[in-house]
């Protein structure tokens, strides 16, 4: 179902206006860098509906390039209403649930969209989510060790300490070789790719800036990620 872009348009000045502290990167995108990191909402039109659905967002910025780093999130959560279902608002009546959808992303946000944020806290958050479905079906799956990455990656931008602590964590998994297979992964060649991304933190750190100073990266405000 199509929605005019005019109606678009003031859902997220709408969001925008509520959450100052995000910049518009897209028609249904508000993000902000966080050091290594942008984090953000997304407005995800629901399929065969008109009616979207906020989602709180992290993305990497240390991939080959900012296509490869905005493909796929890190981090992707729903929040919920009163009544512990999801949000479904119709485009054309946002206004009448505005105000509860807000103060719901509020409250649930699992990290703040203003100022600085914690890297402690970061990481608590990804081990969280590392709980939920369809992440917590398969504890030493793949998709289990791509958050992990994440979380060495994240920690190699503070220090190679920190990213050789998480990378100690790592190798204490019993990882499932099988999952692996079924990525067409080596799980041996991804562990030894780990220590190489520590021993190479320069390219990676300017990888990393290279994203950042991308014109459609390099408008959006920016915070630090404390140690």
């Amino acid at each position: 179902m199509g929605i005019s872009k005019e109606i678009k348009k003031k859902v997220i000045e709408d969001w925008q206006n509520a959450l100052p502290q995000l910049s518009l990167y897209a028609q249904d995108k508000l993000y902000k860098v966080t050091g290594s990191i942008v984090v953000g909402l997304e407005l995800i039109k629901l399929p065969r509906t008109a009616a979207y659905r906020p989602h709180f967002v992290i993305y990497p910025l240390w991939k080959k390039d900012l296509k490869s780093s905005l493909d796929y999130p890190i981090l992707l959560k729903e929040y919920y209403n009163k009544k512990g279902l999801q949000y479904s608002i119709p485009y054309e009546r946002h206004n009448v649930f505005f105000n509860d959808v807000l103060d719901s992303i509020k409250k649930q946000s699992p990290l703040p969209f203003e100022g600085d944020i914690d890297s402690k806290k970061l990481m608590s958050v990804l081990d969280e989510y590392s709980k939920t479905l369809p992440l917590s079906a398969a504890p030493n799956s793949y998709l289990q060790a791509v958050l992990q990455e994440a979380k060495l990656k994240i920690a190699l931008s503070i220090s190679s300490e920190e990213a050789q602590n998480v990378l100690e964590q790592i190798n204490k998994k019993s990882w499932d070789i099988k999952s692996f297979n079924m990525w067409n992964i080596d799980m041996n060649k991804w562990l030894q790719s780990l220590k190489d991304t520590i021993t190479n933190r320069g390219e990676f750190l300017k990888q990393t800036e290279a994203n950042k100073q991308d014109k459609k990266i390099a408008k959006l405000h920016s915070s630090e990620l404390t140690a």
